[in-house]
């Protein structure tokens, strides 16, 4: 006669089989958010998965907590969110392929030169580059390095550090490139206004005539930077529909390659 399994182990049998029943129906609901990207009410997932509605829902509030699953607009539907972007992405040695159509959108709405940098020791470097199709147009090459301090980019990187932190990374070394260079005072000024505003300009400071403005990426991948490189004149008279561009791509691409959580 077979012996009778004690209670506890019946118990922790069922809390197994309901984790894996847990588990195989939220499987069932991305499954069928996938297969409709353009979102599912939740009636219509109950009835794509066989479930109950009020069990869809559970799963779905589940799912909403860890970013697995997104509202869409006020209609009451659901698709799949920006968490599951976020580990496929992961899994990638860099994220400059993630990253390069959003630079191309934002090239070609803007008609200029778009560029993604990071840190490279005490400097910013370009690590990819998309450039503009006016006739008057800035070619940074690959690879090229620019102190932190003169560089809208770098700066922008900067500006995500304290102040003591700043002071440490630039060893007090200031050295000016162009009569718009500025001096520590100035730069830590710039600075605090940056972190307020999300932007960090190089007015003519690393090169005379031309002008950029960047943003900070916070990465799974460290900090990176992306920003906008123009002649001046264009800068001034365009420098609102830049920041608009800059702060919306900046918001798409951190939702792929952000921080979890974030």
């Amino acid at each position: 006669m077979a012996k009778k399994k004690p209670a506890f182990h019946r118990e922790a049998d069922h809390h197994h089989q309901g984790g894996i029943q847990v588990i195989a129906r939220s499987s069932r609901v991305m499954r069928a958010l996938s297969a409709n990207p353009q979102g599912l009410s939740l009636g219509e997932i109950a009835a794509e998965v066989t479930l109950p509605r009020s069990t869809v829902q559970r799963i779905i509030n589940a799912l909403l907590v860890e970013n697995l699953v997104e509202a869409v607009g006020p209609g009451g539907g659901y698709r799949l969110g920006p968490a599951l972007g976020q580990m496929i992405y992961q899994t990638e040695a860099d994220i400059t392929g993630v990253v390069r159509p959003h630079l191309e959108r934002l090239s070609q709405a803007l008609g200029e030169t778009v560029c993604l940098s990071r840190l490279s020791g005490r400097q910013t470097s370009i690590v990819d580059v998309v450039v503009g199709e006016q006739i008057l147009r800035i070619v940074p090459p690959l690879g090229i390095t620019a102190p932190l301090h003169i560089a809208a980019d770098g700066k922008a990187m900067l500006a995500r550090m304290s102040d003591a932190k700043v002071l440490e990374w630039l060893d007090g070394d200031l050295p000016p490139r162009t009569r718009n260079s500025k001096n520590l005072k100035e730069l830590l000024k710039e600075l605090t206004e940056s972190r307020a505003t999300g932007f960090a300009y190089d007015n003519e400071e690393h090169t005379e005539a031309d002008s950029a403005i960047a943003m900070a990426l916070g990465t799974y991948r460290g900090t990176y930077a992306i920003s906008v490189v123009t002649p001046t004149p264009r800068m001034t008279a365009r420098v609102d529909d830049f920041r608009r561009a800059l702060n919306e791509a900046r918001g798409i691409i951190e939702r792929l390659v952000g921080l979890p959580g974030h």
